[in-house]
């Protein structure tokens, strides 16, 4: 048997996975074709689609999601955005799948494959780069930014007990501060009705945010939540005392992760630190739920680190295929 491409569009491939007629485990949601999909609905890249199904006889092995535009194939995603990158395929189909992607490449007169959002877990990263070098294809790789990973303890107290000393002293003393002026709760909430109190605290909270939440990426966001709402992944997660948000949270749960995508905070209450202590709170739900590791996504914002983030590499790549070195 032989690895075959069936092509479909973007939108079926979406429908596919969501109906459950096809099944793949991704790393990371970022690859499904439903957020995907999404995001060119919003944002209308220019280019052309290549996309469709990898099958090895009736089996769905994997799947490919590229857009070409002026010789150079990119996935359909925005790497500002998207934290993670990669392609979708079954573990023990790598070498088929990626045999046969070059190929499709070629046969699309493809020149450049540029890769973003790629980690040392990624199946690019471990699959179709040595592949490439292998047949004598310029990889050029370089650290692109870094995503902190914070891998949770049994309970709170062993989180605290692992941090510096120094931020362990200053959360206690905000935490302390902040429960003898307010009455806080944490409010997790799994339906995206209250997509626009985050939105709206993330332009008054952050004014680089105002400019980066236009038209396109608020449509962007809005249905982001809607999709992430009907898989069962998203978590907005609001800090609030009585009915008054003082923080709030673009989290999702997937694979036994929390990822923490984006944050605002009412400017009112911004001397009583309810921006980090929204996050803390959020790491320690996580623990009481037994997930397994929290994931502060692309960025070095020092908060990161300071609530025990540890950094883990991301790159870009581009590969020169009509290169020979």
């Amino acid at each position: 048997m032989v690895y075959v491409f069936k092509e479909l569009s973007l939108e079926e491939l979406s429908s596919d996975f969501a109906s459950g007629q096809n099944e793949l485990n991704f790393v990371y949601p970022f690859l499904h074709p439903g957020w995907q999909s999404v995001w060119q609905k919003c944002f209308s890249p220019p280019g052309r689609q290549v996309c469709g199904l990898v099958t090895l006889g009736s089996e769905t092995v994997g799947l490919i999601a590229l857009r070409i535009d002026s010789g150079v194939a990119r996935f359909i995603a925005d790497g500002n955005v998207f934290d993670y990158l990669d392609f979708a395929v079954k573990p023990g189909h790598q070498a088929g799948y990626f045999e046969l992607l070059l190929k499709l490449l070629k046969q699309n007169q493809v020149e450049v494959l540029e890769l973003e959002g790629l980690t040392a877990r990624s199946q690019a990263y471990d699959g179709l780069l040595p592949l490439a070098k292998e047949k004598g294809i310029l990889v050029v790789c370089e650290q692109a930014d870094v995503s902190p990973l914070l891998e949770l303890p049994a309970n709170f107290e062993k989180y605290l007990a692992g941090l510096e000393k120094h931020q362990r002293h200053e959360l206690k003393r905000k935490l302390r501060r902040l429960e003898e002026t307010l009455t806080p709760r944490l409010e997790v909430v799994t339906s995206p009705g209250d997509i626009d109190i985050l939105l709206d605290q993330m332009e008054l909270s952050h004014p680089e945010k105002a400019i980066f939440l236009n038209p396109e990426m608020r449509c962007y966001f809005k249905q982001l939540a809607d999709w992430l709402g009907s898989q069962g992944y998203l978590r907005l997660i609001f800090l609030k005392t009585g009915e008054t948000v003082l923080a709030s949270l673009f989290c999702f749960d997937y694979n036994n992760i929390r990822y923490l995508y984006n944050s605002g905070y009412n400017p009112e209450y911004s001397h009583l630190s309810v921006g980090v202590l929204s996050k803390m709170l959020a790491i320690k739900d996580s623990i009481e739920k037994g997930y397994d590791a929290f994931d502060f996504l692309r960025g070095e914002e020092k908060y990161k680190f300071h609530l025990g983030g540890k950094s883990q590499p991301v790159y870009s790549c581009r590969i020169t295929l009509d290169s020979q070195v």
